[in-house]
């Protein structure tokens, strides 16, 4: 992976127990820090200027939808630059994050890496059709997809398998501001405690990302509970053919190699109004790599499935 330059908005506080994370930013090619005021709201654009992407921490008042104009900022020289957005909901679960996404990146400096990817769909024909031609894109580039819908598995199976580390997760499927409606309804305390948490938990179906009636969205509360360094969701209802859409284009970015989330986001973007509805929740360049054994351990799991089954 090139070196990248990472800019990131956060209080005096808050940039304390950011500190594994800029480390491993440090390492990886550089980080340009700015420090927010109570009741600032800098201009992102600005802040992108001479970096590759923006990490902002801010107040857990705001929501996805208004902390962040979309899934990139355009800054000055005319770059999409992708930005993730997290809480500061406090000391505790803002060095959870960190601790989670500098653990993603330490994998990154693995002298094998492998991508190993779970295709995660409801129990529905529209959603089964469609995660088979996310399969199919994927097997077409280096990665390994791990077929867990919910007709195969359900909650302890999944949060059993994506406490693995693998390189994402992608789920097709109904989506509610407080998780999946697949497996059974799947909540982000499911997900919470991993052994080795998922690089980008990727949910194309509505709301995951949203504040609607509840403290925290789904997406939000995956990366501050330690399940993945980076999540991607929706902040509003979304049509079938949009997250569709997204599916396909994401699956072939992953095919293609694309190696952190940002990059995978800004490479799967096009002039349409699907886009305006999906923000990163957490680190945006988190690399897309498994942890060591992932893939194994991902491969047994759907053995025993088959065998169950």
């Amino acid at each position: 992976m090139s070196a990248t330059a990472t800019g990131v908005l956060a209080s005096a506080s808050a940039l304390e127990s950011l500190e594994p994370l800029l480390d491993a930013y440090d390492r990886d090619g550089g980080v340009v820090l700015h420090e927010s005021e109570p009741g600032s709201q800098p201009e992102l654009a600005e802040l992108a200027a001479g970096v590759d992407a923006l990490l902002v921490v801010g107040s857990p008042r705001r929501s996805p939808r208004t902390a962040l104009p979309g899934t990139c900022v355009t800054a000055a020289d005319g770059r999409r630059v992708p930005v993730g957005w997290v809480p500061d909901c406090g000391r505790e679960p803002v060095r959870r994050f960190a601790e989670t996404a500098a653990r993603v990146h330490s994998r990154n400096r693995e002298d094998r890496r492998s991508r190993t990817v779970a295709v995660l769909a409801q129990r529905s024909r529209r959603y089964r059709d469609l995660s088979r031609r996310i399969e199919r894109l994927l097997e077409d580039g280096a990665v390994r997809p791990v077929r867990w819908t919910a007709d195969e598995l359900g909650v302890a199976e999944l949060g059993q398998g994506l406490g693995y580390g693998l390189a994402a997760a992608v789920y097709v499927g109904h989506g509610r501001p407080v998780g999946w409606v697949g497996y059974r309804g799947t909540r982000a305390h499911h997900l919470a405690g991993a052994e080795e948490p998922t690089a980008a938990v990727l949910s194309l179906t509505c709301l995951t990302a949203s504040r609607r009636r509840v403290g925290l969205s789904f997406a939000e509360a995956l990366v501050l509970g330690g399940a993945a360094a980076a999540a991607f969701g929706a902040v509003c209802s979304t049509d079938h053919r949009w997250n569709a859409r997204w599916a396909l284009r994401i699956s072939r970015a992953l095919a293609d190699g694309a190696p952190t989330l940002g990059e995978l986001v800004a490479a799967a973007e096009e002039d349409d109004p699907a886009v305006a509805g999906y923000r990163i929740l957490g680190d945006p360049v988190a690399p897309l790599v498994d942890a060591p054994g992932a893939a194994r351990r991902a491969a047994a799991l759907s053995r025993e499935l088959v065998l169950v089954a």
